[in-house]
């Protein structure tokens, strides 16, 4: 009881301080205070917190029948989120174990559900019973500002491989709803200034309790979008903290809603030690819904200290759920020992069924032969139509399946273009790496093969170093010579660059080269390029000639390119993080920079050509408020000191088949320009611009906003001496299964034409 009331009058006078000038937090100087031990299971770190200045947002408020004679529902959300910007900060860092139970129930299915597996990371469920349950044990450990690890020690249940517990919802178990976004920014929080304008407030009711008044708040979103929530929550007069949330929200094939138990000790008072999750799943007529439990016992909480600190750019573990390989753990004494929350008396005939079945099944083992041979029969479809990774060893192999949908895409140009890839992913001492990708692609509407095999050796992870030997198949070019007189041609005979079919040499590459870290964001790479091109045909297939065509049989051939590069990164401030010894970069506030400089030797292994070719790209993500960003990219080439026919292929202006850059698949690159036009000059200027955002255009359109989460605006233009002036608006909507554009194009100031690209993924 003692210690019960010295908490009591420790929080009392904590809060007293914080809000003893209305809602003015200030940063002051302060000796670090000691340690103060609450309980054997918890040690605190005492603090001070730091004023986080905001613009008060406009509130829309409706009529309620519960008003409180002293606060209305203006004033209540004042002083709730004024609140929500210091206890946002409040944590610097605290460990928990988490238990979770998951139920599932199939409440609806026809003949398609036996096949919903074949979907990788779509809904959990069980392919054989219409019923699963869970239980996970892990340990979660936080650091500020938004840095989670979830390590799960013990699992036990109906479902148990990893695919399976992947889908447990424990990105919502990271959820804090004192925030402007969740963790992983998939909602907009509805208790902060920067969100309230996407919400509607009403004052449900006012209830007291234990001498405590309380107010019930009711929010809704001003329109449908799966980045809001609708739901409520409850506010403490005089902390004004919250002590239950709960929200709902929708999702493509899914709806869900949560709730959210904050603490009633005075320091887990401002964290959640409680979540109950619902969902349920509609697709292609089945149904499903699961309920999640979730309760978290705090070991250790440390609260900020006063000063800020340095932040470091290393950002080790942003959002991690490790399951390396699932640690089950089926005895049922260790779980009711461990267990804090009783199963319900179905979810332990769950259990017992599940149990039953297993022993049926070990029984039968000996005596499986054709059902084996079907299992394998089932796997082997499977692995055909989707995603799948093996593991051997100390090598994993991944496989994209031969008949993956999500392997194709499609743009109006080349139409319809298919790919394949394999992975081995070779692990080595002290986490180095030998990485082979290998790639192919067909392009159907043209009927062209691409390939490419990639070989990485990760020599030193800790600072980026590896060797890396590429070889393949790239894209149809054509020589400086030949564009020289076919444009001379051009002049004279007044016929059109389509009329061309430009295409005629194959280009087979090798590349050998080396990277290195100097300093923390600052690359050097070093290597060769070689290159053999092959003409298609001996000779100039025009479908416009003359009679008196001049002979140019000997511009084709065969001609080799050996060209020593070097290539310089650097981007400043470069936030990174680590996975074991692996560093991986991250994000910065600043630009990247990219400079490299090549030059083709003759007579180097057959090389018939000679020139200089010097590249400049500049690019960077810059955040634009709550979940919109802006993406660019800027950049120049040219080739100088040409002494011998050379190919105009740059780095950074090339036709990619098969996009892979930036988020959305689209973006970053000209998606209606003609082939042809990359290889024509010697020279280019380029900017590519792409601003993303959840509301736009379709925030009002419910059916649409359900489906597409992000909006985006493209913008390309393009420079040469040939072209002047070339320029492509686009406008894409996506979600995490799908991306699209619509793309206009301009040359100079008429129309070109419009063309679709889209691109799925997971």
């Amino acid at each position: 009881m003692g210690k019960r009331i010295a908490n009591s009058l420790f929080s009392l006078l904590f809060m007293s301080a914080v809000f003893a000038t209305g809602t003015e937090f200030f940063t002051i100087p302060a000796s670090p205070l000691a340690t103060i031990t609450v309980e054997a299971a918890f040690t605190v770190s005492d603090t001070c917190v730091a004023e986080l200045a905001s613009p008060v947002a406009d509130l829309t408020t409706k009529p309620s029948p519960a008003t409180d004679p002293v606060f209305t529902v203006d004033s209540i959300l004042f002083r709730a989120m004024n609140a929500a910007e210091k206890y946002n900060d409040l944590v610097e860092k605290y460990t928990a174990e988490v238990y979770t139970r998951t139920y599932v129930e199939t409440i609806n299915k026809n003949f398609l559900y036996k096949y919903t597996h074949l979907i990788p990371h779509f809904v959990l469920h069980d392919p054989k019973n219409d019923e699963a349950l869970i239980e996970t044990i892990s340990e979660l450990r936080y650091d500020y500002p938004n840095n989670y690890v979830q390590d799960i020690r013990h699992v036990m249940g109906t479902l148990t491989k990893q695919k399976e517990i992947d889908l447990i919802p424990f990105n919502l178990l990271n959820i804090n709803i004192y925030g402007e976004t969740t963790n992983d920014e998939s909602f907009f929080m509805p208790i902060r200034f920067s969100t309230a304008k996407y919400y509607r407030y009403s004052l449900y009711e006012t209830f007291h309790d234990d001498g405590k008044s309380y107010y019930h708040v009711h929010f809704t979103p001003i329109y449908e979008n799966t980045k809001l929530l609708k739901g409520s929550f409850i506010v403490e007069q005089g902390t004004w903290r919250v002590i239950f949330f709960r929200g709902e929200g929708v999702d493509i094939f899914s709806d869900f809603s949560f709730e959210i138990t904050m603490g009633n000790e005075w320091i887990t008072n401002y964290l959640p030690v409680e979540f109950t999750i619902y969902q349920t799943a509609s697709y292609l007529g089945n149904v499903l819904a699961s309920r999640h439990l979730a309760k978290i016992e705090y070991q250790d909480i440390h609260l900020r200290q006063p000063t800020r600190p340095v932040r470091s750019l290393n950002i080790s573990d942003f959002y991690k759920v490790r399951l390396d390989s699932v640690p089950v753990h089926n005895s049922l004494d260790f779980w009711e020992e461990k267990r804090p929350i009783p199963l319900q008396a179905k979810e332990r005939d769950i259990i017992s069924e599940y149990q039953k079945r297993w022993q049926d099944r070990e029984e039968k083992k000996l005596n499986e032969d054709s059902l084996a041979n079907s299992r394998i029969a089932q796997q082997v479809a499977q692995r055909v139509v989707m995603n799948s990774k093996y593991k051997y060893r100390s090598t994993r192999i991944g496989y994209s399946g031969l008949l993956n949908p999500l392997m194709l895409a499609y743009n109006t140009r080349d139409g319809i273009s298919y790919r394949q890839k394999l992975s081995f992913n070779i692990d080595m001492s002290h986490q180095r790496t030998v990485k082979i990708n290998a790639f192919a692609g067909y392009m159907f509407h043209r009927k062209e093969f691409f390939t490419d095999l990639t070989t990485t050796f990760n020599y030193d992870p800790f600072h980026l170093g590896s060797a890396t030997l590429s070889l393949g198949k790239g894209n149809p070019t054509y020589s400086s010579l030949f564009v020289e007189q076919v444009q001379d041609s051009l002049k004279k005979q007044g016929i059109k660059f389509e009329d061309i079919s430009l295409n005629y040499y194959q280009d087979y590459y090798l590349k050998l080269y080396n990277t290195l870290e100097v300093t923390n964001g600052f690359l050097l790479q070093a290597g060769i390029n070689y290159h053999i091109r092959k003409s298609k045909d001996n000779t100039m297939n025009l479908r416009s000639t003359t009679v008196n065509n001049e002979p140019i049989e000997e511009l084709f051939g065969t001609r080799r390119s050996f060209a020593p590069f070097l290539r310089v990164s650097w981007t400043p401030r470069q936030y990174y993080r680590y996975e074991g010894r692996q560093k991986i970069y991250v994000r910065s506030n600043f630009p990247t920079f990219k400079l490299e400089l090549s030059r083709s030797f003759q007579n180097i292994l057959g090389s018939t050509s000679e020139f200089n070719r010097v590249e400049l790209d500049i690019s960077q993500n810059i955040p634009i408020g709550l979940m919109n960003s802006l993406q660019y990219h800027v950049g120049a080439g040219m080739f100088v000191n040409q002494k011998t026919e050379y190919f105009a292929d740059f780095v950074y202006f090339s036709k990619n088949n098969f996009p892979e850059n930036w988020d959305d698949g689209l973006g970053g690159n000209f998606n209606i320009l003609s082939r042809d036009l990359y290889n024509a000059s010697d020279s280019y200027i380029q900017a590519h611009m792409m601003f993303e955002a959840p509301f736009l255009i379709l925030k009002s359109i419910r059916f649409i906003s359900d489906f597409a989460d992000k909006e985006r605006i493209y913008l390309s233009t393009l420079y040469t001496p040939q072209i002047i002036s070339y320029t492509e608006l686009g406008y894409g909507i996506g979600n995490r299964f799908f991306n699209a554009g619509l793309f206009a194009s301009f040359h100079k100031t008429k129309f070109r034409q419009i063309g679709v690209r889209a691109a799925f993924e997971f």
